[in-house]
């Protein structure tokens, strides 16, 4: 999609710190964290939202087990997956939390 901020971080137009990339995802860190460890992981193919992911959603899924082993976050980690009302960009992307957060009284500290 030609507006989408993350199809622009996907395609190398905007510059973000690259965690991991792979043909089909990428996973990048937080330009605005709420906790220690604040990756979003998103599919390279603009997909808008939840109910139209395709099957991306396996490779997504193997690379935040990745992560949380090779961040040693495993004892304590949320992926977050916000949809309709609450997903503030219309491209598929999980939260992947861990570590201190930013701030205690944030609704993700309570979920």
């Amino acid at each position: 999609m030609k507006d989408c901020i993350f199809c622009k971080l996907a395609n190398k137009e905007i510059p973000t710190e690259v965690i991991f990339e792979d043909d089909n995802t990428f996973v990048f860190k937080s330009n605005r964290p709420v906790s220690e460890y604040h990756l979003l992981i998103i599919p390279k193919k603009h997909i808008n939202n939840f109910l139209e992911l395709d099957e991306n959603i396996l490779n997504m899924t193997k690379i935040a087990q990745k992560l949380i082993g090779d961040l040693k976050i495993g004892d304590g980690y949320k992926l977050v997956f916000n949809g309709g009302k609450y997903q503030f960009i219309n491209h598929v992307h999980w939260h992947l939390l861990a570590g201190k957060l930013e701030n205690e009284n944030d609704i993700l500290s309570k979920t």
